[in-house]
């Protein structure tokens, strides 16, 4: 039976979000949360297809449609997803998906494309994000284009304050006052994305602290963050590597290294008000973006995940 298995990890938030002079920007890393996909070719077309994601869906559309196969041929396939990423926080989850399917059916059609390619695709169904791109980058969502790589960040881990609160991303994008915020908010989210590349290119983390803390900041006009600035205090007393947060979305991350008393901030967070927010508190690891070839198994499972994510 013919198979086609794709991945794409999670994102924690952006680093950045808003307008880089005339375009609307993110920048995102990614971390260790993943979403599968799996096409499977079907013995019976009478067969019910199991199309459990329809942007998803959509998407295993447009790359069968790029390279020439007639829609026809959808009919004799099943897609299935499966994925730990939670829902409605800002983690990139439908992203992740739509990614994960679009690898799936090039692995099933043994076809490749670029990162670009596939950013410019995915565009189409939604505004995206810049978790294709194996390099963190300034990325237009909405014309699925990358605008400028910046690199990788010196940190292995990030520390994840996640809420039960969940948020459509897609109807804060509707909101009237949306992209009014967005352009009044242009001079730090423009200064912002020039400290975070400076930052990245020159490994000097302090104008990525600023470049996140300053973004983050700016985006209470658009939606509010919990102890937004109590939880960057707290970042700074231990010694950790900057505060950022999901900028439609409800997660915050507190990006850690070997310098970070983790054990010291953890038990503050856990021991003030801010835990009665952020009910779960717990760390992954920061990984390269892109797309992948195959079948992410590592804390697919919940019970394993339980113990591999190391929630307080």
């Amino acid at each position: 039976m013919k198979i086609g298995l794709g991945s794409c990890p999670s994102t924690c938030g952006e680093l950045v979000q808003g307008y880089m002079g005339e375009n609307e920007c993110i920048s995102s890393y990614c971390i260790d949360l993943y979403s599968n996909a799996k096409i499977v070719e079907k013995r019976n077309r009478k067969k019910s297809n199991r199309f459990n994601k329809t942007k998803s869906m959509k998407a295993v559309e447009l790359v069968f449609d790029y390279f020439g196969i007639p829609k026809l041929e959808l009919l004799d396939i099943s897609l299935f997803i499966k994925s730990n990423i939670p829902v409605g926080k800002g983690m990139a989850s439908s992203t992740a998906d739509i990614g994960a399917s679009v690898m799936a059916a090039l692995d099933y059609l043994d076809k490749d494309l670029s990162e670009d390619e596939i950013s410019k695709l995915v565009a189409k169904i939604e505004p995206t994000d810049s978790i294709f791109y194996k390099k963190i980058c300034v990325f237009d969502p909405i014309k699925g284009k990358k605008i400028e790589e910046l690199g990788a960040l010196p940190y292995d881990e990030v520390l994840i304050l996640e809420p039960y609160r969940r948020i459509n991303t897609v109807k804060i994008r509707q909101k009237s006052d949306y992209y009014t915020n967005l352009i009044e908010n242009k001079s730090f989210t423009t200064n912002s994305f020039n400290l975070l590349a400076e930052g990245i290119r020159n490994e000097d983390m302090k104008k990525v602290r600023r470049a996140c803390e300053n973004s983050a900041l700016a985006n209470e006009k658009i939606k509010t963050t919990p102890y937004l600035r109590e939880i960057i205090k707290i970042s700074k007393k231990y010694n950790a590597g900057f505060v950022n947060i999901s900028h439609t979305g409800t997660v915050v991350g507190i990006l850690v290294s070997d310098k970070t008393n983790k054990d010291g901030m953890i038990d503050e967070i856990r021991n003030s008000d801010i835990s009665k927010i952020y009910k779960k508190q717990y760390i992954r690891k920061i990984v390269e973006g892109g797309l992948r070839k195959g079948w992410q198994n590592d804390g697919l499972h919940k019970k394993s995940d339980e113990n591999r994510r190391k929630e307080f």
